[in-house]
């Protein structure tokens, strides 16, 4: 009976009980998920080395560790998570058609055993023998086993505090409860369960059985090496020789076989380390007699040896442990069994010279088996145990990791370059969320545009409104789908975008920026930097009079609405400074009082009640104050009508006829000649020029600028900068909750404009307090990197999207300025072209890396277009 020895406990108050309690112990495991750091720099890899080692360290006072790795192919959880995100949010039937075709094929694949999850658990365990029960009543030994329990669950809170500690935020500690081990031992008694994605272990739980009656449904049968239960094959390796050098990654040539059906258990028993220090004592005697006697070299290399080992276990540098190496593997076949046992001993036999020992008796397999029972660390067969040191020990640990990006809530679903691993993407982190920019960097035909689109559908469920900024018309196809079409720049169109227009919202500074750099790219560069800052000084202060001149005509026909203005004034003031934190501008203080006095909820209550409680007098005071005259001013244009605001041929004839005395005449003139030639009646048509007569209320606004001819570089330019300043004004109108997101297809066009590094460099540092994800792609970083924008743009990316770079020093440079992996460099410069694919197989690969996390996430993600896509 392969039963015959097999150890047996309870699963009572989350913890594994085994044994007696004069010779029991109570195991509770963890599961940790650990960082996949295959893409690690040398000082990551030491640094998390030096955690295992900490981890090590641990183990005193009577407290054994088990470490077990397994590899599934359940993502069960974060698909349906992204499904019922779908069925909640995907409203639009293209998106969800996307969503549905993601899922499913994923779906498909986990039921069809072709993807594949590493999965880390700890067990710990503590001897009971210290809390052995003295009454002998039965009210009174229950009462006695509610106060050992209570200890022991006080023992391993501790311990579970510890463990996060040591690891901090790199590595999740999870508790395992009853429900999660009676789950992990019936899979691992149970092989054919891994399969079940449907059943319910709370239900099969009976927590009055034992562990064998609970999740032991059959007895095996001894077949030649091995045993056979559960209708598939078991065979048992262990170690019989360490490595003889080992470094961080190591094992991974272990734990990247391509199979899923295997487990690696490693039992750890502390060793005292006086007993280590009397034994190798010992041993340099009998060397030195030894030596006496034959005066050989090699016993003075050996006492060396020896005497440093001494030392080290002495001052406590090197913790010695006896660890049993237990591999299991199993097939439902016995060839199938076979193949994967030579894999596995070719495995061990490349890691620098270990050698394994395979079982020959069924009964060394089943003892070994028995030995390997997830939290049994109390086993009495110890003949395969090795003697380790933490040195190398930590080097062979199964903390291995599929890299799975940001799969817990992923926005969008990708595949990755390791064996079937699945990885998430996220636009939004954190709670609440944050919007994690990105910018995407990659050569022609590398695949940008597909993924930066695919990524675009997948997400778009969780957007309320998107702006393109491209050209070649690359996002095309995904625009129609939305039901919307793309808005062609053209001289000889008839689109206008009032650039003075504030979309509803009050005038500020960065708005009178953003005309003053539109404009400045329309009268050209100055000979030089000075005469170009005089130019820029001249122009706002027409563009500042020409508002108070709109304002001042404006008030005359709206004096109704002037003491509504007032106190919104006043109020949006007394906001920002009671409710809103340091720093906050004036426009984000009346964007939020604007959004909460639309809503019925305790917040907008708050906001109505708190602008009728400002007194009359308060308001007459913050009109006569300096500081904020100007305040009612700027409210008003949020009340404006698009009719109702200046214009660009005002401001000509403002320079033309209202030149300011201390002007010079023939300055202005120059100017407001340049400027003339952008008016509705001039050689750009009337994009610049008359009421704004586009709506941006859609759910997105793609401009394309292709359709511009090439030779007129300055009205590409100032479309651009038009455009980018329109679109911002529209996103901070809209509620702040509401997510907005905005593309610029190829940023070098705002790399030479005056005042364009601000408008980008606005999107990317204030814009997320408005909820807004900022994306860019840059295909020739050789350029980017001398940049004005680029230290706005990379210091304030979350996320970087690698691809394929044709020029190495492109990638060593982009390595430096994000502290990407050196080893990762190579990787990148090595990603296959989807051209050079054959048709039909096709895919992009990107490199994900978010140094925000600790440690940075980085892997890669193979984009796989669905069929009858073209990648």
């Amino acid at each position: 009976m392969l039963n015959s020895s097999a150890p047996n406990g309870y699963f009572a108050g989350d913890l594994i009980l085994y044994g007696t309690l004069e010779k029991g112990v109570a195991s509770k495991g963890f599961i940790l998920q650990p960082p996949d750091l295959r893409g690690g720099t040398i000082a990551q890899l030491n640094a998390y080395q030096d955690k295992i080692r900490a981890l090590l360290s641990l183990f005193s006072d009577g407290l054994r560790a088990q470490f077990q790795w397994t590899c599934n192919c359940d993502y069960r959880q974060e698909l349906t998570q992204y499904h019922r995100a779908t069925e909640t949010l995907a409203t639009h039937p293209h998106i969800r058609r996307v969503r549905t075709e993601r899922f499913e094929r994923y779906w498909g694949k986990m039921h069809q055993r072709e993807l594949r999850r590493e999965q880390l658990i700890l067990f710990i365990s503590a001897p009971l023998a210290g809390y052995a029960p003295l009454a002998t009543t039965r009210g009174s030994l229950a009462d006695d086993y509610a106060k050992l329990l209570a200890q022991l669950h006080t023992r391993f809170e501790e311990i579970t505090h510890t463990l996060r500690t040591l690891f901090g935020s790199d590595t999740t500690v999870s508790p395992m409860d009853d429900i999660a081990h009676f789950t992990y031992f019936s899979k691992f008694l149970s092989p054919s369960l891994a399969d079940g994605f449907d059943i319910n272990f709370s239900e099969r739980f009976d927590p009055r059985q034992t562990i064998q009656e609970n999740c032991w449904c059959g007895d095996g049968v001894s077949i030649g090496t091995g045993f056979y239960m559960d209708g598939r094959h078991h065979a048992v390796l262990t170690f019989k020789r360490w490595p003889s050098r080992t470094y961080p990654g190591i094992l991974l040539r272990l734990t990247t076989l391509p199979f899923l059906d295997y487990q690696i258990t490693v039992n750890l028993d502390p060793l005292p380390a006086k007993s280590e220090v009397d034994k190798e004592e010992k041993a340099i005697e009998r060397l030195r007699g030894e030596y006496k006697d034959s005066e050989r070299h090699s016993l003075l290399v050996a006492i060396g040896r020896k005497e440093r080992k001494v030392e080290s276990l002495s001052s406590g540098f090197i913790r010695p442990f006896n660890v049993t190496y237990i591999l299991r593997v199993w097939d439902e076949t016995e060839s199938g069994l076979s193949t994967k046992c030579a894999a596995i001993r070719n495995a061990i036999t490349n890691l620098n010279g270990a050698q394994y020992n395979e079982c020959a008796l069924p009964s060394t397999a089943k003892k070994l088996f028995f030995a390997s029972w997830p939290g049994w660390t109390n086993s009495p067969y110890r003949h395969r145990s090795l003697y380790a040191e933490d040195t190398y020990l930590a080097d062979l640990l199964p903390f291995s990791a599929t890299f799975t990006g940001l799969l817990d809530g992923a926005e969008a679903i990708y595949d990755g370059a390791q064996q079937g691993n699945l990885v998430g993407l996220r636009t939004f982190i954190g709670n609440p969320p944050t919007p994690q920019h990105a910018v995407l960097l990659g050569a022609t035909g590398a695949g940008k545009s597909v993924h930066m689109c695919d990524l675009l559908e997948q997400t778009a469920a969780y957007y309320h409104y998107t702006v393109i900024i491209e050209e070649g018309l690359s996002y095309g196809k995904f625009t129609e789908a939305m039901g919307e079409r793309p808005i062609i720049l053209h001289p000889d169109g008839d689109l206008t975008i009032n650039y003075l227009d504030t979309r509803k919202l009050p005038l500020n500074q960065l708005q009178i920026a953003t005309a003053v750099a539109l404009v400045s790219r329309m009268i050209g560069e100055a000979a030089d930097e000075e005469t170009q800052q005089i130019r820029q000084a001249m122009l706002g202060q027409y563009i500042n009079q020409l508002y108070a001149d709109a304002f001042e005509d404006w008030s005359k026909k709206h004096r109704d609405l002037l003491p509504e203005i007032q106190r919104m004034a006043c109020a949006s003031h007394r906001w920002k400074r009671a409710k809103m934190p340091h720093g906050t501008t004036d426009m984000e203080a009346y964007a939020e009082l604007r959004d909460r006095i639309a809503t019925d909820d305790d917040e907008g209550r708050e906001a109505r009640q708190f602008i009728h409680d400002i007194a009359e007098s308060d308001i007459t005071a913050f009109l006569q104050d300096a500081q904020t005259e100007r305040a009612v001013m700027a409210t008003a244009h949020a009340y404006y009508e698009p009719t109702d605001y200046p214009q660009h041929a005002s401001l000509v004839e403002l320079m033309q006829f209202s030149r300011f005395p201390e002007h010079k005449k023939e300055t202005v003139d120059h100017l407001a000649t340049l400027l003339a030639s952008w008016c509705a009646h001039g050689q750009y048509g009337r994009l610049f020029d008359g009421v704004t007569n586009i709506s941006l209320t859609g759910q997105i606004a793609h401009f394309e600028l292709g359709y511009i001819p090439e030779q007129a570089v300055e009205l590409k330019t100032a479309a651009g900068l038009l455009i980018s300043g329109f679109s911002r004004q529209h996103i901070i109108s809209l509620p702040r909750h509401l997510r907005k997101r905005i593309l610029y297809e190829e940023l070098a066009r705002f790399l030479d404009v005056p005042g364009g590094e601000k408008v980008v460099a606005e999107a990317y540092a204030q814009l997320r307090k408005f909820s807004c994800w900022t994306a860019s792609i840059v295909q020739q970083y050789s350029r980017f990197k001398s940049s004005r924008i680029r230290p706005v743009v990379i210091g304030n990316s979350k996320q970087f999207f690698l691809m394929r770079q044709f020029d190495r020093s492109d990638i060593a440079d982009i390595a430096h300025d994000i502290n990407l992996p050196e080893s990762v460099c190579a990787a990148i410069q090595n990603y296959p072209m989807p051209e050079q694919q054959p048709e039909g197989k096709k895919f992009s690969s990107i490199c994900f890396f978010t140094p925000v996390t600790d440690p940075p996430l980085c892997g890669t993600v193979r984009n796989i277009q669905a069929p009858g896509k073209q990648s």
